[in-house]
């Protein structure tokens, strides 16, 4: 069951797969007082990316691009589900049956009980925006 639905924004840092950049980036975060909400990091092809949800957006992405990340703003949709088995697959069957592709997902699911964090980046965040709360 969806709790609760609405769009966002992410950061998209690229960078060099190197040691340390990651922590380059939380720690400049860290430094402003600003608060990573959800995270995703990957690299292909020496290429490191990391997705972050952060408590002040518009600040965070000023400060990295004046520290010379290549920094990316990105619409998404964050969802709060419940911590159930079968939970990603309704919601992924209702996106699909609208013929809306999901493009990257990512989340965390609570040490004790409470809802499921995700992060979703869709073709059509606005449709998909409508379709989820329709099941809420």
């Amino acid at each position: 069951m969806i709790i609760n639905v609405k769009l966002g924004k992410e950061l998209v840092v690229m960078s060099k797969n190197k040691v340390g950049v990651l922590s380059q980036v939380a720690s400049a975060l860290a430094d402003h007082g600003i608060n990573i909400t959800a995270i995703s990091a990957q690299s292909a092809g020496g290429v490191g990316l990391m997705n972050f949800v952060v408590d002040d957006h518009l600040r965070a992405s000023d400060l990295l691009r004046k520290k010379k990340f290549q920094v990316h703003d990105s619409e998404i949709i964050l969802l709060e589900v419940q911590d159930k088995p079968g939970a990603l697959k309704r919601l992924t069957k209702r996106l699909a049956a609208k013929k809306i592709d999901i493009l990257n997902v990512y989340g965390s699911a609570p040490a004790t009980y409470g809802p499921c964090t995700l992060v979703l980046s869709t073709d059509h965040n606005q449709h998909a925006l409508v379709t989820l709360k329709q099941a809420m």
